[in-house]
């Protein structure tokens, strides 16, 4: 996530997923030795999963359109890996 670390994103909804620990990629298929990166969010007591980057596969839990600069920012990271 180049150039947006310790950045704010807009989360507008209650669900998450709350691990990634090697077992749940492997429930997957992905193997333990490659899981991708993972971006975690703190909000209160809770942790959860923000985002996951593995390969050409790139998901968020929140909503970069509605997050500012932070948000177009990870968007034009995100087309540049088109080639």
């Amino acid at each position: 996530m180049r150039g947006i670390e310790d950045e704010r994103f807009y989360f507008v909804h209650s669900y998450a997923a709350s691990s990634a620990e090697p077992a749940d990629f492997a429930a997957l298929g992905i193997p333990s030795q490659d899981p991708g990166r993972v971006s975690w969010c703190d909000y209160g007591r809770s942790r959860f999963v923000a985002a996951y980057e593995r390969g050409p596969l790139s998901a968020t839990q929140f909503h970069p359109e509605k997050s500012a600069d932070a948000g177009e920012r990870l968007l034009r990271n995100w087309i540049s890996t088109f080639a």
